[in-house]
C-alpha cells in the first residue's frame, strides 16, 4: 500500500495563559480533498478545574463544527481541501482554545477517518486509558446536576460564602434553601479524589474544617458530603500517596460523624441530585 501525506493540527486548551500549560483535546485532520476533526467532548480539565465553564466549553464545539462542516464561507474562508484553511483555523482559536502550526504525517492509507482516529488515540485520548467521568460519585453528581440542568436554578447557589450564627463565614460548593418558609440549609461540599495530591488534601481539610464550624456554631442546615471511592495504593506506591490514602479514609470516618450524609457511590450520587430536583421543584412550585 502507498504512502499518502496528511497534514494535522491539535486541538489544545490552555487553562492558565501565563503558565501555558495545554492539554490536547481533539484534534483536525486534511488530505484526499478531505478534512476531518474530533473533539474530546466530555473533556473535563486536570484537577477538575473549579471556574471551567463547561457551556463556553460546548459553544465553542459548536462554532468550531460549524467552521468545518457547515457552509462555505468563500468570502472569508480559504477552501477547506487548501492548507491555508488550517492556517484560517489557526487564525480563529484564540484565549484558551488555541490550535497548533499545521504538521505533516505520512501512511499506509487512504482513509482519512483512520489517520483521525489514530492521533486522536496518540494525542488526545486512547482506548485504554477512557475511563467514564459518572463512574466516580463526584463527576456523576456534578454530570447529573447538568443533564438536569440544575446547575442553572438560581435557587441552587454554587461557591457562595455562608454566614454561620456564631459570626464564621464558610465557602460551601453548593447549598439551598430547603421549603418554603423554612431556615434550613442543604449543604452540599464535594471531595474527589484528584491526580494531584495537594489538590485533594486540600479538598479533604477544607471539607472538613467547614464540618467542624457548622456543627459548632449549632445552624439548622443538613450538610452531605460527596467523596468519590477510592482503592487502596499497591505497596509499590510512594509513601505520599500512601499518607494521603490514610488521610482519606480517616477523614471519610470523621465526617460520617460530623455530617448528615456521606456519599460515595454513583448511584447514591444520582439518587441525591433526584432529591435535590425534588427539593428545588417544591421552592418553585
Amino acid at each position: 500500500m502507498r504512502e499518502t501525506p496528511y497534514l494535522y493540527q491539535i486541538i489544545r486548551y490552555v487553562p492558565d495563559l501565563e503558565r501555558m500549560e495545554p492539554q490536547n483535546i481533539g484534534v483536525i485532520v486534511q488530505g484526499q480533498l478531505h478534512i476531518v476533526s474530533k473533539i474530546w467532548v466530555r473533556f473535563r480539565p486536570l484537577g477538575e478545574k473549579p471556574d471551567f465553564d463547561y457551556v463556553n466549553f460546548r459553544k465553542w464545539r459548536e462554532f468550531f463544527d460549524e467552521e468545518i462542516n457547515g457552509p462555505q464561507i468563500s468570502m472569508f474562508q480559504p477552501d477547506r481541501t487548501d492548507p491555508l484553511f488550517l492556517e484560517y483555523l489557526q487564525s480563529r482559536c484564540k484565549g484558551n482554545y488555541l490550535l497548533t502550526r499545521p504538521l505533516s504525517i505520512v501512511m499506509q492509507t487512504e482513509q482519512i477517518e483512520e489517520v483521525r482516529d489514530y492521533l486522536y488515540q496518540r494525542l488526545v485520548r486512547s482506548p485504554d486509558s477512557d475511563q467514564e467521568p459518572a463512574d466516580q460519585p463526584v463527576r456523576r453528581f456534578r454530570e447529573q446536576l447538568q443533564a438536569r440542568k440544575l446547575d442553572r436554578n438560581p435557587m441552587l447557589r454554587r461557591d457562595e460564602y455562608l454566614d454561620l450564627p456564631n459570626g464564621d463565614s464558610e465557602l460551601f460548593k453548593w447549598q439551598y434553601q430547603k421549603n418554603h418558609g423554612s431556615d434550613q440549609r442543604i449543604l452540599i461540599e464535594p471531595i474527589q479524589w484528584l491526580d494531584r495530591i495537594r489538590l485533594t488534601q486540600i479538598e479533604l481539610d477544607h471539607v472538613l474544617r467547614a464540618a467542624e464550624k457548622v456543627r459548632k456554631s449549632g445552624l439548622n442546615a443538613q450538610l452531605i458530603v460527596v467523596m468519590d471511592e477510592v482503592q487502596a495504593p499497591a505497596k509499590s506506591a510512594r509513601p505520599a500517596t500512601q499518607q494521603l490514602y490514610e488521610n482519606y479514609m480517616r477523614g471519610k470516618e470523621e465526617l460520617r460523624g460530623l455530617s448528615d450524609e456521606v456519599v460515595s457511590s454513583a448511584p447514591e450520587a444520582e439518587g441525591l441530585v433526584a432529591r435535590v430536583e425534588r427539593d428545588l421543584t417544591e421552592l418553585h412550585a
